[in-house]
């Protein structure tokens, strides 16, 4: 009797907590990601008189940036859809030989940021010097270049090759989960290998061929830096590209930059609509009760084709940019005579001990970087609790407006909060790393939010109530039982977090100020001063800290798996 009265007490208590961490968990993801779109949206439709369309309407008559635009995000997300997806049947439903450890290495791309893989990719496929017409004029005597990947084409290219992982964990991921029983019905009945692929294997994959195609989608659409390297200089603007040259043209046309962010919010908005009544209109359910594994099918002699195909991939998306820019950073000066060659150290004494960018860039990336995933650790872990033990209005709030960022384009955001933050005085966090913090949070949010779910998701609320029963307090349960227990999710978060803030720039491009300039615009600031040299040493600087966080996280996870 004693008991239930101490359990009907703290229960009573614990929902007090509750809804003031529901409560105080929306108000602040309100002011995080409601507040900059609502800025961006009257922006868009306002000037000094008040209501107008005149900035929307001159973004509607830019024919050509909407053509690239459209352009480079369907070819982008085409290309990665079907890499990605090829990609996923063969190590996931074929006997390839090394799939356990090809698995792992498709997904390297995510961990070299797009700007990198651009840069190095100009250098290679460049008309007027790339060393893949260089190599081919000297060797195979052709009159002009024979490769242009300064240009729509290119742009695409590399874009698919970044975000091919993308598709690739999505699709993966559903064939794990499809019952091969059903492969197996088609075959009974006639059908062919191929025609039961189709019939069968390919509907069941839709919704994560849709989800992964909307994700590529939205990603391209405000993509900056692949464009900015490879399309810039041969006067091929995108949407994000353009938004940076108005808000970086004097004065400013933040009014049009606005209506460019208005455009891309729209057409998200109705892509995630249309998928949804695509995915309403019949159901997709394969997993049941029963256990089953994937079938895996024997492809003979193929298999030394479909593994050529992925070391092929991994040749284009990792080891040749990787190599290209560890090749910059070592030689004198780019040239393809090995006579003229001298490799050493300087640029990395360069970088280290004379550029002043680097010691500041370095400082606010590794400041921003573990401020980031704390902070995104310590909300996720606060939001995903709520959206995972309440049943009120704020869960689904919180579940729902903290996904939202992952569909919104980083540099439309970014536009919202520097719009927002510019002249609060309250809040002056605008020429600060306080307003790069916030888009980081902000962009990256999902991200935690969705992984620390999935951890509290396994725990039982039976160990949470005996908390409670015992005298502890709603946020010393959470400090108690649930942070121990999801620390494996948590640090397996925050270093993904970390390595994700490292790369940034879509949103650090449009609101880092001199002092607080980062590694990834101090590289873009290279690259448009044309110190290629320089810029490659620095590169490969940030991709070595990238390469040890992984090495850490695999160690913890080991030991982990080992305990």
């Amino acid at each position: 009797m004693e008991a239930a009265a101490s359990y009907a007490l703290a229960r009573l208590r614990g929902a007090g907590q509750e809804r003031f961490l529901a409560v105080a968990m929306s108000a602040l993801l309100a002011v995080m990601v409601i507040a900059p779109l609502a800025t961006v949206i009257m922006g868009a439709v306002g000037d000094e008189d008040g209501f107008s369309l005149d900035a929307l309407t001159n973004v509607l008559r830019s024919a050509r940036v909407i053509g690239n635009t459209l352009l480079v995000s369907v070819g982008a997300t085409t290309l990665a859809t079907m890499l990605g997806g090829a990609l996923a049947l063969i190590l996931v439903r074929t006997d390839t030989p090394l799939r356990a450890s090809l698995e792992q290495l498709v997904l390297l791309p995510l961990y070299v940021t797009p700007l990198l893989t651009a840069i190095a990719w100009s250098w290679l496929g460049s008309p007027h010097g790339g060393l893949i017409n260089l190599f081919l004029q000297n060797g195979l005597g052709l009159p002009g270049p024979l490769v242009n990947l300064q240009s729509a084409a290119g742009v695409i290219f590399v874009s698919a090759l970044a975000y091919a992982p993308l598709p690739f964990l999505l699709i993966a991921g559903a064939l794990r989960g499809m019952d091969p029983s059903l492969e197996d019905s088609a075959r009974i009945h006639g059908a062919s290998i191929h025609k039961a692929f189709a019939m069968v294997t390919l509907p069941l994959m839709l919704p994560a061929l849709l989800g992964s195609a909307l994700l590529v989608f939205v990603q391209s659409l405000g993509l900056f830096s692949v464009p900015a390297v490879l399309g810039m200089p041969a006067g091929f603007y995108v949407a994000a590209t353009e938004i940076y040259r108005l808000l970086n043209s004097y004065p400013p046309r933040v009014t049009q930059a606005a209506g460019w962010g208005l455009l891309l919010l729209v057409v998200t908005a109705a892509l995630v609509a249309i998928q949804a009544a695509i995915l309403r209109r019949r159901s997709y359910v394969t997993i049941s009760g029963k256990a089953f594994r994937p079938q895996i099918v024997s492809v003979g002699r193929w298999r030394v084709v479909l593994l050529a195909f992925v070391a092929l991939y991994l040749l284009a998306a990792v080891a040749l940019p990787i190599a290209t820019l560890c090749w910059a950073a070592l030689v004198n000066f780019i040239t393809i005579d090995p006579k003229l060659m001298a490799f050493d150290l300087r640029h990395f004494n360069y970088v280290l001990f004379v550029y002043p960018k680097t010691l500041l860039a370095s400082r606010n990336s590794a400041l921003l970087g573990v401020l980031t995933a704390t902070v995104i650790c310590a909300l996720g872990l606060c939001m995903a609790w709520v959206t995972v033990r309440s049943r009120s209005f704020a869960a689904r709030f919180l579940d729902q407006v903290g996904m939202m960022p992952l569909a919104i384009p980083p540099i439309v955001l970014a536009l919202g909060l520097l719009w927002t933050y510019v002249g609060v005085s309250w809040l002056p966090i605008y020429g600060t790393i306080g307003i790069l913090l916030l888009a980081y949070a902000t962009h990256y949010l999902p991200f935690g939010l969705r992984a620390l779910s999935s951890a509290i998701r396994q725990l039982h609320p039976e160990l949470e109530d005996a908390a409670r029963v015992s005298g502890a307090s709603l946020f010393g349960t959470l400090r108690r039982i649930v942070l121990p227990l999801t620390r494996p999710t948590l640090f397996a978060t925050w270093t993904l977090l970390f390595i994700l803030s490292l790369q940034e720039i879509s949103s650090s491009i449009l609101l880092y100020t001199a002092p607080s300039t980062v590694l990834s615009v101090a590289v873009f600031d290279l690259w448009e001063a044309g110190n290629v040299n320089a810029l490659a040493a620095l590169s490969v600087m940030q991709l070595f800290i990238t390469f040890i966080a992984l090495v850490l996280v695999a160690r913890f996870r080991q030991k982990a798996v080992a305990a």
